[in-house]
C-alpha cells in the first residue's frame, strides 16, 4: 500500500530565510556526502529538505561506526579515508562540520612486494630498493618504451595496460601495477578503460617519479601530499553525521532504512518519489525536484515511466565491485604506523589493510588496536557469502604466515561489513554507456544525479562534497557545474 504525505507548497522559488512549511521542496535520494551536502546548502537557502537513505546510517561509503567491547571502544571507517584538497571553501566546510573534532595525520602508505615493504605512491628510493635482476629489467623496459616511442611504435593508451606500459615499462606495470589493478578489479587489465589511470595515478612516468622524489616540487600532486584532515573523534562518518544533525536541527527531515523505490516524472517533470517505510510499507513524497545520488543503474530502472529499452540495456552493462571489510581487534598497541598497505600480490585473498588509530590516536583504546582487511570480490560471489569465521580464518593466515605482522594469539575478535556498491567498474564500455544513462536523466526536469554513485565516477571525497555544493548552488542560481567536478587530473590521485 502507499502513503502520500502532504507536500510543502510549491513556490517556484525559495528564497534565503523562506520558511521550511512554504520553502521549494527537494527531495534528496542517498545520505552519503554528495547528498548531505546538496541538503545542507539547499537548507541554508530556504529549500525544504528531505533525504531519503536506504541503509540504517548516513555516509555511504564514508560512514563509520563504534564497537563497544569489554576491551573499550573502538571507530572504525569503511575502509580508509583522508580529506585531502586544494580547494579552499572544501577545507573551510569540512573544518565548520568538525569544528574543535579535529586531528592532523601525516599519511604514510606502502606496498609489499618480493617479501618487503616499499613505499607507496612509488617513489624514486622504492626503485633502488628493488632486486637489482628487477631494477635492471625495470629501467631496460622503460628505455625500451622510450625508444619505441621516437620511432612512433608506442602502444596506443586504449586501455590501462597500455597506458602503464607506455609510461612506466612493462616491468614495473607487471609488478606494481598490472597485478594490483587486476586483483581490485577482477578483470584483465587489457580490459579496463585508460581513463582510470589517467585519472588515478598522477605521475607521469618512471621518470617524472625520480626526478619528484629527489627533486620535490613546490607544487605537488595529489599522490605525494601527505597531510590530512582527520575526526578525533567519531571516524570520518562524522561529516554526514553532522550534515545530519544540522538538517534535522532546523526541522527538515532525514528518512533512514527507507530505500527509494520510484521516481515519478509527469509532463517530463520530476512529481514525486516512493520509498520504502521500515515496517515494509511505501510512502509517496511529492516534491518540486530531486537530487539523486544512489547508483545510477538502480536510478535508471526507478524512473515511470520506464526508460527506454537502449537506457536499461546501458545500466544492466555497467558494473560494481563489491568490498568485504574484514575487522579485527589486536592485543597490542599498535601493529604498524601506516595508514594504508597494499597486498597487491595473488597469494594473499586481502587486498589492503589499514589500521585507524594511525588515523586518530583516539580510535581505540591504548593498549588495543583495530585492523581493517579489505578483500574485493563480486556481489554474492564465494567471498561475499563466507561467514565472519571463514573470513577471520583468510585474513588471520594472510597477516601471519605470509607478511607476519601479526601473531594469531591476539586476535580478540573479528567482524564484518559489506558494501555492495563500493567501486564502479571502468570497463572499455563504460563511458558510452554511463553517459547514455546520463543523457536520458538530463532531459527529465527537475531530477539532477550526482556523486560518486550517481555519475558512476571513482572520486574521492572531496569531489563529491564539492559535486554536492555546486549542484545545489546551481538549484539557487549559479554556480560550477557539478559535472566539471573531478574531471581535471588535478582532482585525482
Amino acid at each position: 500500500m502507499t502513503t502520500d504525505t502532504d507536500s510543502p507548497s510549491t513556490s517556484p522559488e525559495a528564497a534565503p530565510g523562506t520558511s521550511a512549511s512554504t520553502a521549494r521542496h527537494i527531495a534528496v535520494l542517498g545520505g552519503g556526502l554528495a547528498g548531505l551536502s546538496a541538503a545542507r546548502r539547499l537548507a541554508n537557502n530556504g529549500f525544504s529538505i528531505t533525504v531519503i537513505e536506504a541503509s540504517d546510517h548516513v555516509g555511504g561509503l564514508a560512514a563509520s561506526f563504534t564497537k563497544q567491547t569489554e576491551w573499550g571502544t573502538f571507530d572504525y571507517d569503511n575502509g580508509p579515508h583522508r580529506f585531502h584538497t586544494g580547494e579552499e571553501h572544501l577545507n573551510d566546510e569540512v573544518l565548520r562540520l568538525l569544528g574543535e573534532n579535529v586531528c592532523m595525520a601525516n599519511r604514510q602508505s606502502r606496498i609489499f612486494l618480493f617479501d618487503r615493504f616499499f613505499h607507496y605512491p612509488l617513489q624514486g628510493a622504492n626503485i633502488l630498493k628493488l632486486p637489482k635482476r628487477v631494477l635492471i629489467k625495470a629501467f631496460w623496459d622503460y628505455f625500451i618504451v622510450k625508444l619505441r616511442s621516437l620511432f612512433g611504435k608506442r602502444l596506443k593508451d586504449e586501455n590501462f595496460e597500455n597506458w602503464v606500459v607506455n609510461r612506466f615499462g612493462r616491468k614495473l606495470y607487471d609488478i606494481f601495477f598490472g597485478v594490483y589493478t587486476e586483483k581490485t578489479w577482477g578483470i584483465p587489465c587489457s580490459k579496463i578503460s585508460a581513463d582510470w589511470a589517467a585519472q588515478r595515478i598522477t605521475l607521469l612516468s618512471l621518470w617524472d617519479t625520480v626526478k619528484k622524489t629527489l627533486f620535490r616540487p613546490k607544487n605537488v600532486p595529489r599522490t605525494l601530499v601527505s597531510e590530512f584532515f582527520y575526526p578525533r573523534h567519531g571516524g570520518i562518518g562524522t561529516l554526514c553525521r553532522r550534515y545530519a544533525e544540522e538538517l534535522e536541527k532546523e526541522g527538515h527531515t532525514v528518512h533512514l532504512n527507507a530505500p527509494v523505490t520510484a521516481v515519478e516524472v509527469e509532463n517530463g517533470q520530476t512529481v514525486a518519489v516512493r520509498h520504502r517505510t521500515a515496517d515494509g510499507g511505501e510512502v509517496r513524497l511529492p516534491c518540486d525536484g530531486a537530487i539523486a545520488t544512489i547508483p545510477i543503474t538502480k536510478l535508471a530502472g526507478m524512473i515511470e515511466p520506464p526508460a527506454p529499452q537502449s537506457v536499461r540495456e546501458a545500466s544492466a552493462g555497467l558494473k560494481h565491485r563489491s568490498m568485504i571489510f574484514v575487522y579485527l581487534i589486536l592485543d597490542r598497541p599498535k601493529v604498524t604506523d601506516d595508514h594504508w598497505i597494499y597486498l597487491p600480490e595473488q597469494r594473499l585473498t586481502t587486498h589492503r589493510l589499514s589500521e585507524f588509530k594511525n588515523f586518530s590516536p583516539d580510535a581505540a583504546p591504548k593498549d588495543k588496536t583495530l585492523l581493517c582487511a579489505e578483500i574485493t570480490c563480486d556481489y554474492q560471489d564465494d567471498d561475499w557469502n563466507k561467514s565472519d569465521d571463514e573470513l577471520q580464518e583468510i585474513v588471520v593466515k594472510d597477516l601471519t604466515d605470509t607478511i607476519k605482522l601479526i601473531d594469531a594469539n591476539e586476535v580478540l575478535m573479528t567482524f564484518s561489513r559489506r558494501e555492495r556498491y563500493a567501486y564502479p567498474i571502468y570497463d572499455l564500455e563504460y563511458r558510452e554507456r554511463r553517459d547514455a544513462i546520463i543523457e536520458f536523466i538530463d532531459h527529465i526536469g527537475r531530477l539532477e544525479t550526482t556523486g560518486r554513485q550517481g555519475l558512476f565516477k571513482y572520486n574521492n571525497m572531496d569531489h563529491s562534497i564539492g559535486m554536492g555544493l555546486a549542484i545545489a548552488e546551481n538549484l539557487v542560481g549559479g554556480g560550477r557545474d557539478h559535472k566539471e567536478v573531478a574531471t581535471e587530473q588535478k582532482w585525482f590521485g
